[in-house]
Protein backbone atom coordinates (compact mmCIF):
# COMPACT_ATOMS: atom_id res chain seq x y z
CA UNK A 1 0.00 0.00 0.00
CA UNK A 2 1.29 3.72 0.00
CA UNK A 3 0.72 4.70 2.74
CA UNK A 4 3.69 2.18 3.94
CA UNK A 5 6.25 3.14 1.45
CA UNK A 6 5.53 7.13 1.28
CA UNK A 7 9.07 8.83 1.80
CA UNK A 8 9.40 10.35 5.00
CA UNK A 9 10.74 13.60 5.45
CA UNK A 10 12.23 16.03 8.08
CA UNK A 11 9.49 18.23 9.65
CA UNK A 12 9.49 21.42 6.92
CA UNK A 13 6.98 24.88 7.34
CA UNK A 14 5.49 22.97 3.84
CA UNK A 15 3.44 25.50 1.74
CA UNK A 16 -0.51 25.06 3.12
CA UNK A 17 -1.59 26.00 -0.87
CA UNK A 18 -4.36 24.33 -2.20
CA UNK A 19 -2.27 24.12 -5.89
CA UNK A 20 0.27 21.95 -3.96
CA UNK A 21 1.30 18.76 -5.16
CA UNK A 22 1.44 15.90 -2.90
CA UNK A 23 3.64 13.17 -3.02
CA UNK A 24 0.65 10.86 -2.80
CA UNK A 25 -0.65 13.03 -6.12
CA UNK A 26 2.43 12.55 -7.75
CA UNK A 27 2.57 9.21 -7.68
CA UNK A 28 -1.20 8.64 -8.92
CA UNK A 29 -0.53 10.74 -11.53
CA UNK A 30 2.47 8.64 -12.67
CA UNK A 31 0.69 5.79 -12.43
CA UNK A 32 -1.83 6.95 -15.10
CA UNK A 33 -0.21 8.50 -17.42
CA UNK A 34 4.15 6.99 -17.63
CA UNK A 35 3.70 4.71 -20.93
CA UNK A 36 6.17 2.89 -19.51
CA UNK A 37 4.99 2.16 -16.50
CA UNK A 38 1.26 1.46 -18.50
CA UNK A 39 3.21 -0.92 -21.02
CA UNK A 40 4.83 -3.15 -17.79
CA UNK A 41 1.41 -2.72 -15.71
CA UNK A 42 -0.24 -4.21 -18.81
CA UNK A 43 2.01 -6.81 -19.72
CA UNK A 44 2.40 -8.25 -16.85
CA UNK A 45 -1.89 -8.64 -16.20
CA UNK A 46 -1.33 -10.57 -19.61
CA UNK A 47 1.02 -12.78 -18.78
CA UNK A 48 -0.63 -14.07 -15.56
CA UNK A 49 -3.09 -14.54 -17.64
CA UNK A 50 -1.21 -17.17 -19.29
CA UNK A 51 -0.14 -18.72 -16.34
CA UNK A 52 -1.25 -21.78 -16.98
CA UNK A 53 -0.07 -21.96 -20.72
CA UNK A 54 2.88 -24.48 -20.46
CA UNK A 55 0.21 -27.31 -19.13
CA UNK A 56 -2.14 -26.53 -22.00
CA UNK A 57 0.15 -29.18 -23.93
CA UNK A 58 -1.30 -31.78 -21.23
CA UNK A 59 -5.02 -30.89 -21.78
CA UNK A 60 -7.66 -33.04 -24.05
CA UNK A 61 -7.83 -31.75 -27.71
CA UNK A 62 -10.34 -32.69 -30.39
CA UNK A 63 -9.38 -33.83 -33.71
CA UNK A 64 -10.63 -34.22 -37.38
CA UNK A 65 -9.84 -35.79 -40.32
CA UNK A 66 -11.25 -36.04 -43.75
CA UNK A 67 -9.95 -38.02 -47.08
CA UNK A 68 -12.11 -38.51 -50.30
CA UNK A 69 -9.87 -40.80 -52.69
CA UNK A 70 -10.28 -41.48 -56.91
CA UNK A 71 -8.23 -45.24 -57.46
CA UNK A 72 -8.07 -45.81 -61.05
CA UNK A 73 -4.64 -47.25 -60.95
CA UNK A 74 -4.55 -50.84 -62.75
CA UNK A 75 -5.13 -53.63 -61.14
CA UNK A 76 -4.37 -57.85 -61.08
CA UNK A 77 -8.20 -58.92 -61.38
CA UNK A 78 -10.62 -56.03 -62.14
CA UNK A 79 -13.40 -58.67 -62.35
CA UNK A 80 -12.54 -58.90 -58.11
CA UNK A 81 -11.04 -55.55 -57.55
CA UNK A 82 -12.80 -53.48 -60.33
CA UNK A 83 -11.72 -50.82 -62.34
CA UNK A 84 -12.30 -47.98 -59.74
CA UNK A 85 -12.67 -47.42 -56.23
CA UNK A 86 -13.98 -44.31 -54.22
CA UNK A 87 -13.50 -44.36 -50.59
CA UNK A 88 -14.83 -41.11 -48.14
CA UNK A 89 -12.97 -41.31 -44.92
CA UNK A 90 -13.76 -39.51 -41.70
CA UNK A 91 -12.57 -39.74 -38.50
CA UNK A 92 -13.51 -37.70 -35.01
CA UNK A 93 -11.79 -37.75 -31.78
CA UNK A 94 -10.21 -36.90 -28.61
CA UNK A 95 -5.88 -36.77 -27.76
CA UNK A 96 -4.31 -36.06 -24.79
CA UNK A 97 -0.74 -36.04 -23.80
CA UNK A 98 0.50 -37.05 -20.52
CA UNK A 99 3.02 -36.28 -18.79
CA UNK A 100 4.74 -39.53 -18.58
CA UNK A 101 5.24 -39.59 -21.83
CA UNK A 102 2.26 -41.50 -23.46
CA UNK A 103 0.01 -39.94 -26.11
CA UNK A 104 -3.77 -41.75 -26.18
CA UNK A 105 -6.14 -41.15 -28.92
CA UNK A 106 -9.97 -42.48 -28.84
CA UNK A 107 -12.06 -41.88 -32.24
CA UNK A 108 -14.71 -42.65 -33.87
CA UNK A 109 -14.10 -43.19 -37.93
CA UNK A 110 -16.53 -43.24 -40.76
CA UNK A 111 -15.11 -45.18 -44.52
CA UNK A 112 -17.74 -45.59 -47.55
CA UNK A 113 -16.13 -47.70 -49.97
CA UNK A 114 -17.78 -48.20 -53.60
CA UNK A 115 -15.86 -50.35 -56.21
CA UNK A 116 -17.16 -49.50 -59.94
CA UNK A 117 -16.62 -52.74 -62.42
CA UNK A 118 -16.01 -55.37 -60.95
CA UNK A 119 -18.15 -58.65 -61.62
CA UNK A 120 -21.65 -58.52 -59.34
CA UNK A 121 -21.39 -62.46 -59.35
CA UNK A 122 -17.76 -62.00 -57.53
CA UNK A 123 -18.33 -59.23 -55.60
CA UNK A 124 -22.19 -58.66 -54.82
CA UNK A 125 -21.59 -56.12 -52.02
CA UNK A 126 -19.61 -53.32 -54.45
CA UNK A 127 -20.18 -50.69 -52.13
CA UNK A 128 -20.38 -50.80 -48.04
CA UNK A 129 -19.79 -49.05 -45.14
CA UNK A 130 -16.94 -50.08 -42.39
CA UNK A 131 -17.49 -47.92 -38.59
CA UNK A 132 -15.58 -48.34 -35.78
CA UNK A 133 -14.03 -46.89 -32.32
CA UNK A 134 -10.83 -47.11 -32.06
CA UNK A 135 -8.19 -46.63 -28.95
CA UNK A 136 -4.67 -45.81 -29.50
CA UNK A 137 -1.31 -45.38 -27.30
CA UNK A 138 1.73 -44.58 -27.65
CA UNK A 139 4.66 -45.13 -24.96
CA UNK A 140 8.17 -43.31 -25.36
CA UNK A 141 11.01 -45.87 -23.94
CA UNK A 142 13.62 -43.96 -24.80
CA UNK A 143 13.87 -40.12 -26.04
CA UNK A 144 11.10 -38.76 -23.67
CA UNK A 145 11.50 -41.91 -21.39
CA UNK A 146 8.15 -41.25 -18.99
CA UNK A 147 7.86 -37.77 -20.07
CA UNK A 148 11.69 -36.39 -19.66
CA UNK A 149 11.35 -34.05 -22.51
CA UNK A 150 7.56 -32.98 -22.16
CA UNK A 151 8.42 -31.73 -18.08
CA UNK A 152 11.55 -30.32 -19.51
CA UNK A 153 9.66 -28.29 -22.02
CA UNK A 154 6.62 -27.35 -19.65
CA UNK A 155 9.56 -25.50 -16.94
CA UNK A 156 11.05 -23.62 -19.80
CA UNK A 157 7.91 -22.40 -20.81
CA UNK A 158 7.39 -21.64 -16.86
CA UNK A 159 10.60 -20.31 -16.79
CA UNK A 160 10.56 -17.73 -19.25
CA UNK A 161 6.97 -16.52 -18.38
CA UNK A 162 7.65 -16.14 -15.02
CA UNK A 163 11.20 -14.29 -15.92
CA UNK A 164 9.08 -11.87 -17.97
CA UNK A 165 6.68 -11.42 -15.56
CA UNK A 166 9.12 -10.34 -13.28
CA UNK A 167 10.86 -8.18 -15.66
CA UNK A 168 7.91 -6.08 -15.93
CA UNK A 169 7.13 -6.05 -11.80
CA UNK A 170 11.24 -5.07 -11.55
CA UNK A 171 10.35 -2.00 -14.33
CA UNK A 172 7.30 -0.86 -12.40
CA UNK A 173 8.63 -0.96 -8.96
CA UNK A 174 12.07 0.48 -10.63
CA UNK A 175 9.51 3.56 -12.42
CA UNK A 176 7.58 4.38 -8.98
CA UNK A 177 11.01 4.69 -7.35
CA UNK A 178 12.10 6.96 -9.75
CA UNK A 179 9.44 8.95 -9.48
CA UNK A 180 9.43 9.24 -5.98
CA UNK A 181 13.32 9.91 -6.42
CA UNK A 182 12.48 12.81 -8.72
CA UNK A 183 9.66 14.40 -6.95
CA UNK A 184 12.58 14.60 -3.48
CA UNK A 185 14.88 16.19 -6.41
CA UNK A 186 12.77 18.51 -7.40
CA UNK A 187 11.68 19.55 -3.62
CA UNK A 188 15.01 19.69 -1.94
CA UNK A 189 16.13 21.81 -4.98
CA UNK A 190 13.22 23.79 -4.92
CA UNK A 191 14.06 24.13 -0.72
CA UNK A 192 17.85 24.73 -1.60
CA UNK A 193 17.29 27.78 -4.09
CA UNK A 194 15.45 29.28 -1.30
CA UNK A 195 18.27 29.24 1.15
CA UNK A 196 20.46 30.00 -1.58
CA UNK A 197 18.37 33.50 -2.54
CA UNK A 198 18.69 33.60 1.41
CA UNK A 199 22.50 33.77 1.42
CA UNK A 200 22.42 35.92 -1.87
CA UNK A 201 20.89 38.66 -0.48
CA UNK A 202 22.88 38.26 2.82
CA UNK A 203 26.30 38.43 0.54
CA UNK A 204 25.01 41.76 -1.16
CA UNK A 205 24.19 43.19 2.25
CA UNK A 206 27.54 42.33 2.90
CA UNK A 207 29.44 43.69 -0.16
CA UNK A 208 27.42 46.63 0.32
CA UNK A 209 27.90 47.44 3.95
CA UNK A 210 31.88 46.76 2.90
CA UNK A 211 31.68 49.12 0.16
CA UNK A 212 30.29 51.90 2.31
CA UNK A 213 32.95 51.47 5.26
CA UNK A 214 35.95 51.72 2.36
CA UNK A 215 34.36 55.11 0.95
CA UNK A 216 34.39 56.31 5.15
CA UNK A 217 37.65 55.40 4.73
CA UNK A 218 36.37 53.12 7.81
CA UNK A 219 38.22 49.84 6.62
CA UNK A 220 40.82 48.40 4.15
CA UNK A 221 40.19 47.40 0.37
CA UNK A 222 40.95 44.30 1.33
CA UNK A 223 37.59 43.39 2.96
CA UNK A 224 35.60 44.79 0.36
CA UNK A 225 37.54 42.76 -1.81
CA UNK A 226 36.43 39.59 -0.11
CA UNK A 227 33.08 40.32 0.55
CA UNK A 228 32.92 41.11 -3.46
CA UNK A 229 34.21 37.34 -3.93
CA UNK A 230 31.97 36.19 -1.53
CA UNK A 231 29.27 37.82 -2.86
CA UNK A 232 30.06 36.32 -6.56
CA UNK A 233 30.37 33.04 -4.99
CA UNK A 234 27.20 32.99 -3.61
CA UNK A 235 26.15 34.38 -7.03
CA UNK A 236 27.47 30.99 -9.18
CA UNK A 237 26.13 28.83 -6.04
CA UNK A 238 22.81 30.55 -7.09
CA UNK A 239 22.84 30.06 -10.62
CA UNK A 240 23.83 25.94 -10.57
CA UNK A 241 21.26 25.81 -7.73
CA UNK A 242 18.44 27.15 -10.36
CA UNK A 243 20.12 25.29 -13.11
CA UNK A 244 19.64 21.89 -11.05
CA UNK A 245 15.67 22.98 -10.24
CA UNK A 246 15.34 23.72 -13.48
CA UNK A 247 16.94 19.62 -14.93
CA UNK A 248 15.03 18.68 -11.45
CA UNK A 249 11.60 20.41 -12.80
CA UNK A 250 12.23 18.70 -16.48
CA UNK A 251 12.54 15.17 -14.81
CA UNK A 252 9.38 15.74 -12.80
CA UNK A 253 7.58 16.00 -15.95
CA UNK A 254 9.02 13.81 -17.61
CA UNK A 255 8.60 10.47 -15.40
CA UNK A 256 4.54 11.98 -15.49
CA UNK A 257 4.85 12.14 -19.11
CA UNK A 258 3.52 16.07 -19.17
CA UNK A 259 5.51 19.04 -21.33
CA UNK A 260 7.72 21.35 -19.09
CA UNK A 261 6.51 25.00 -19.56
CA UNK A 262 9.47 26.16 -16.96
CA UNK A 263 6.84 26.96 -14.44
CA UNK A 264 7.87 26.23 -11.07
CA UNK A 265 5.64 24.07 -8.71
CA UNK A 266 4.72 23.85 -4.98
CA UNK A 267 5.47 21.02 -3.50
CA UNK A 268 4.22 19.83 -0.46
CA UNK A 269 5.19 16.22 0.95
CA UNK A 270 2.21 14.53 2.74
CA UNK A 271 3.82 13.06 5.52
CA UNK A 272 6.14 15.32 8.00
CA UNK A 273 7.78 12.48 9.74
CA UNK A 274 11.52 13.28 10.98
CA UNK A 275 14.35 11.37 9.00
CA UNK A 276 15.79 10.78 12.44
CA UNK A 277 12.77 7.76 12.68
CA UNK A 278 13.76 6.16 9.34
CA UNK A 279 15.24 2.80 9.21
CA UNK A 280 16.69 0.06 7.35
CA UNK A 281 13.69 -1.54 5.15
CA UNK A 282 13.07 -5.20 6.02
CA UNK A 283 15.53 -6.98 3.49
CA UNK A 284 14.01 -9.47 0.42
CA UNK A 285 15.42 -11.31 -2.63
CA UNK A 286 14.94 -8.40 -5.19
CA UNK A 287 12.87 -9.02 -8.12
CA UNK A 288 16.23 -9.21 -10.57
CA UNK A 289 17.70 -12.33 -8.58
CA UNK A 290 14.05 -13.91 -8.91
CA UNK A 291 15.02 -13.42 -12.69
CA UNK A 292 18.32 -15.08 -12.97
CA UNK A 293 16.90 -17.65 -10.83
CA UNK A 294 14.11 -18.37 -13.40
CA UNK A 295 16.52 -18.57 -16.47
CA UNK A 296 18.92 -20.21 -14.30
CA UNK A 297 15.67 -22.89 -14.45
CA UNK A 298 15.69 -21.95 -18.52
CA UNK A 299 19.23 -23.39 -18.77
CA UNK A 300 18.09 -26.21 -17.08
CA UNK A 301 15.52 -27.26 -19.30
CA UNK A 302 17.08 -26.20 -22.11
CA UNK A 303 20.32 -28.82 -21.11
CA UNK A 304 17.05 -31.67 -20.22
CA UNK A 305 15.68 -30.73 -24.04
CA UNK A 306 18.87 -30.49 -25.67
CA UNK A 307 19.96 -33.93 -24.27
CA UNK A 308 16.46 -35.42 -24.95
CA UNK A 309 15.90 -34.68 -28.66
CA UNK A 310 19.01 -35.68 -29.65
CA UNK A 311 18.23 -39.73 -28.40
CA UNK A 312 17.10 -42.43 -30.37
CA UNK A 313 13.31 -42.42 -30.34
CA UNK A 314 11.84 -45.88 -29.37
CA UNK A 315 7.87 -45.96 -28.68
CA UNK A 316 5.63 -48.89 -28.16
CA UNK A 317 2.12 -48.03 -29.53
CA UNK A 318 -0.95 -50.24 -29.74
CA UNK A 319 -4.45 -49.56 -31.22
CA UNK A 320 -7.81 -51.61 -30.90
CA UNK A 321 -10.57 -51.07 -32.77
CA UNK A 322 -14.13 -53.01 -33.22
CA UNK A 323 -15.11 -53.32 -36.97
CA UNK A 324 -18.86 -53.05 -38.05
CA UNK A 325 -19.33 -53.41 -41.84
CA UNK A 326 -22.33 -53.22 -43.70
CA UNK A 327 -24.18 -51.81 -46.94
CA UNK A 328 -26.33 -49.95 -44.82
CA UNK A 329 -25.04 -46.97 -42.29
CA UNK A 330 -27.55 -47.72 -40.17
CA UNK A 331 -26.52 -51.30 -39.65
CA UNK A 332 -22.98 -50.59 -40.02
CA UNK A 333 -23.30 -48.41 -36.77
CA UNK A 334 -24.69 -50.69 -34.69
CA UNK A 335 -22.25 -53.49 -35.48
CA UNK A 336 -19.29 -50.85 -34.82
CA UNK A 337 -20.53 -51.23 -31.15
CA UNK A 338 -20.11 -55.06 -30.93
CA UNK A 339 -17.45 -57.42 -30.51
CA UNK A 340 -17.76 -59.68 -33.24
CA UNK A 341 -15.33 -58.26 -35.41
CA UNK A 342 -11.98 -56.44 -33.45
CA UNK A 343 -9.27 -55.25 -34.96
CA UNK A 344 -6.02 -54.88 -32.35
CA UNK A 345 -2.58 -54.06 -33.63
CA UNK A 346 0.76 -53.81 -31.39
CA UNK A 347 4.10 -52.35 -32.86
CA UNK A 348 7.40 -50.26 -32.03
CA UNK A 349 8.83 -47.44 -33.64
CA UNK A 350 12.61 -46.95 -34.02
CA UNK A 351 14.96 -44.12 -35.41
CA UNK A 352 18.33 -42.91 -34.32
CA UNK A 353 20.11 -40.01 -35.17
CA UNK A 354 23.66 -41.37 -36.72
CA UNK A 355 26.15 -38.62 -36.11
CA UNK A 356 26.81 -39.49 -32.93
CA UNK A 357 29.46 -37.83 -32.10
CA UNK A 358 27.68 -34.09 -32.96
CA UNK A 359 25.08 -35.12 -31.30
CA UNK A 360 27.00 -35.48 -28.15
CA UNK A 361 28.93 -32.30 -28.90
CA UNK A 362 25.78 -30.56 -28.71
CA UNK A 363 24.82 -32.47 -25.66
CA UNK A 364 28.03 -30.87 -24.06
CA UNK A 365 27.44 -27.73 -25.35
CA UNK A 366 24.15 -27.35 -23.36
CA UNK A 367 25.29 -28.75 -20.55
CA UNK A 368 28.09 -26.02 -20.62
CA UNK A 369 25.43 -23.46 -20.77
CA UNK A 370 23.24 -24.58 -17.75
CA UNK A 371 26.05 -24.50 -15.79
CA UNK A 372 27.32 -20.98 -16.98
CA UNK A 373 23.55 -20.02 -16.02
CA UNK A 374 24.33 -21.65 -12.23
CA UNK A 375 27.85 -19.49 -11.84
CA UNK A 376 26.53 -16.10 -13.42
CA UNK A 377 23.09 -16.74 -10.87
CA UNK A 378 25.75 -17.66 -7.87
CA UNK A 379 27.77 -14.07 -9.12
CA UNK A 380 24.62 -12.25 -8.74
CA UNK A 381 23.42 -13.05 -5.41
CA UNK A 382 27.29 -12.62 -4.77
CA UNK A 383 27.19 -8.57 -6.37
CA UNK A 384 23.23 -7.93 -4.77
CA UNK A 385 24.67 -9.05 -1.07
CA UNK A 386 27.40 -6.47 -1.56
CA UNK A 387 25.36 -4.02 -2.59
CA UNK A 388 23.12 -4.16 0.28
CA UNK A 389 25.82 -4.20 2.69
CA UNK A 390 27.30 -1.60 1.02
CA UNK A 391 24.41 0.42 0.82
CA UNK A 392 23.14 0.00 4.73
CA UNK A 393 26.70 1.22 5.71
CA UNK A 394 26.46 4.18 3.76
CA UNK A 395 22.49 4.66 5.29
CA UNK A 396 23.93 4.27 8.57
CA UNK A 397 26.80 6.96 7.82
CA UNK A 398 24.05 9.85 6.31
CA UNK A 399 22.26 9.21 8.83
CA UNK A 400 24.85 9.72 11.41
CA UNK A 401 25.98 12.76 9.22
CA UNK A 402 22.23 14.22 9.29
CA UNK A 403 22.09 14.22 12.65
CA UNK A 404 25.33 15.98 13.09
CA UNK A 405 24.27 18.75 10.44
CA UNK A 406 20.68 19.49 11.88
CA UNK A 407 22.88 19.97 15.19
CA UNK A 408 24.65 22.22 14.06
CA UNK A 409 21.73 24.11 11.89
CA UNK A 410 20.26 24.41 14.96
CA UNK A 411 23.39 26.06 16.62
CA UNK A 412 24.24 28.58 14.00
CA UNK A 413 20.79 29.15 14.07
CA UNK A 414 20.93 29.97 17.55
CA UNK A 415 24.17 31.78 17.43
CA UNK A 416 22.64 34.32 14.20
CA UNK A 417 19.37 35.06 16.88
CA UNK A 418 21.58 35.55 20.03
CA UNK A 419 24.04 37.92 17.17
CA UNK A 420 20.48 39.61 16.29
CA UNK A 421 20.05 40.51 19.43
CA UNK A 422 23.13 41.78 20.90
CA UNK A 423 23.24 44.13 17.62
CA UNK A 424 19.85 45.31 18.34
CA UNK A 425 21.53 46.59 21.91
CA UNK A 426 24.79 47.85 20.33
CA UNK A 427 26.96 45.39 21.38
CA UNK A 428 28.00 44.19 17.99
CA UNK A 429 28.71 45.14 13.96
CA UNK A 430 26.03 44.06 10.95
CA UNK A 431 29.24 42.27 9.71
CA UNK A 432 28.98 39.91 12.21
CA UNK A 433 25.11 39.94 11.89
CA UNK A 434 25.56 39.20 7.67
CA UNK A 435 28.40 37.09 8.42
CA UNK A 436 26.36 34.95 11.37
CA UNK A 437 23.80 34.57 8.23
CA UNK A 438 26.00 32.88 5.80
CA UNK A 439 26.80 30.91 8.70
CA UNK A 440 23.40 29.71 9.11
CA UNK A 441 22.71 29.82 5.34
CA UNK A 442 25.69 26.86 4.90
CA UNK A 443 24.43 24.60 7.87
CA UNK A 444 20.65 24.67 5.99
CA UNK A 445 22.68 24.12 2.72
CA UNK A 446 24.31 21.13 3.89
CA UNK A 447 21.35 19.33 5.71
CA UNK A 448 19.09 19.50 2.77
CA UNK A 449 22.15 17.68 1.04
CA UNK A 450 22.45 15.61 3.57
CA UNK A 451 18.95 14.37 3.27
CA UNK A 452 19.02 14.60 -0.44
CA UNK A 453 21.62 11.48 -0.39
CA UNK A 454 20.14 9.81 2.69
CA UNK A 455 16.59 9.34 1.13
CA UNK A 456 18.06 8.51 -2.20
CA UNK A 457 20.07 5.71 -0.61
CA UNK A 458 16.66 4.96 1.12
CA UNK A 459 15.33 4.47 -2.28
CA UNK A 460 18.08 2.23 -3.46
CA UNK A 461 17.40 0.61 -0.41
CA UNK A 462 13.76 -0.46 -1.19
CA UNK A 463 14.62 -2.64 -4.39
CA UNK A 464 15.79 -4.61 -1.98
CA UNK A 465 12.25 -4.96 0.25
CA UNK A 466 9.08 -6.19 -0.64
CA UNK A 467 7.19 -3.09 -1.44
CA UNK A 468 4.23 -3.33 -3.87
CA UNK A 469 2.56 -0.55 -5.72
CA UNK A 470 -0.82 -0.48 -6.61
Amino acid sequence: MLKNILIIFFSFNFFQNLSAITLEEYLSEVRSKNSGLLASQNAFFAKSKRAEEASFYFRPSLFMNGQYSDDQRPVNAPSFQGTQTLVSNYQLGLAQNFRTGTRAQVSYNYRHTEINGASVALLPRSAFYDMYPQIELTQSLWRNFFGAENRAFEQLQNSKLEASKLADQFHFKEIMLKAESAYCRYYFAEKALQVQKESLESAKKLRDWNKNRVLKNLTDEADLLQAESNYQSREIEFENTLIEVNSARKNFNTVREVDDNGENLNLMPSEKHSLANLHIPAKSIREDLLISLANSKMADAEAALGAEKNRPTFEVYGQYAHYGRDILLAEGIDKSFSNEHPYKVVGVRFSTPLDFLTANDYKNAYLQEKNAAHIGHQRKIFEAEKEWEELSRRFDEFKRRLELTVKMEEIQKKKLNVEKIQYGRGRTTTFQVLQFEQDYANAQLLKLKNQLELLSVYNQLKLFSEIKYE
